[in-house]
């Protein structure tokens, strides 16, 4: 076995040691240049203990930061089984996402930066959030999705977070969920890469909210999970 060959066969054990072996058997070559794993970073409630799925009410938005200290990801519990999905890219491209985690398969995480042009919460403001089934959005009328108020892309949290509508050429990031023994960690990115437009976009904000760049891009090996109204002073909903 050459160098390259030992390459891939060491970077497909180390996903199928923590994702659904049997949905990315099939696939696992499509997931190059999409699927990249990061520290393992287990999930917190505010208290410091571990966040279980007990604790992630249906329907609500909660916010914590992965892989980077700087980077937002919202976490939402969808009520019922979220199945996988192939995301197709305007370009051709494919890949695979795995669908929710928990014991009802409901439970998923995306990055909070849209893929348009890198709107994300900030603490004074969000204008991309989840709208929950019973309070669709006054411009596009749909719910159960996340929307940008930003440009008004829709994107689909129960596919990947697929693009419905909206000038956003690409899904958001999604984050990749384990569970063991009942904790939840983070362990990777699925998607297109958005995060060096986001450091270079916002190297000014980043730098005065974490001192400098070197600190906004530490990676995290334990994330914080609370309520997006309690990080978000206003949440901009359209």
């Amino acid at each position: 076995m050459d160098r390259r060959d030992f390459i891939k066969t060491c970077g497909a054990i180390a996903v199928a040691s923590f994702l659904d072996t049997k949905f990315f058997s099939e696939a696992l070559a499509s997931q190059e240049g999409f699927l990249k794993l990061y520290s393992k970073a287990i999930l917190l409630k505010e208290d410091g203990t571990p966040l279980t799925e007990k604790d992630i009410a249906p329907h609500r938005e909660y916010i914590f930061f992965y892989p980077f200290a700087s980077t937002p990801c919202y976490l939402i519990n969808l009520g019922d089984e979220v199945k996988g999905a192939q995301l197709k890219l305007n370009d051709g491209q494919t890949y695979l996402w795995k669908g929710g985690v928990g014991s009802k398969k409901s439970i998923v995480a995306y990055s909070a930066i849209c893929s348009h042009q890198w709107s994300y919460p900030t603490k004074d403001y969000a204008f991309i959030n989840y709208y929950p089934p019973d309070k669709p959005s006054e411009t596009t009328k749909k719910a159960g999705v996340i929307q940008c108020c930003a440009h008004l892309t829709v994107f689909d949290p129960k596919a990947g977070g697929k693009v419905i509508e909206g000038p956003a050429e690409v899904p958001l990031a999604s984050i990749l969920l384990e569970e063991e023994g009942g904790k939840l960690y983070a362990v990777g990115v699925l998607g297109k890469d958005q995060f060096d437009a986001f450091f270079e976009n916002y190297k000014t904000d980043l730098r005065k909210e974490y001192g400098s760049t070197a600190k906004a891009k530490e990676l995290v090996d334990k994330c914080v999970v609370m309520e997006v109204g309690k990080y978000v002073k206003e949440i901009i909903r359209c």
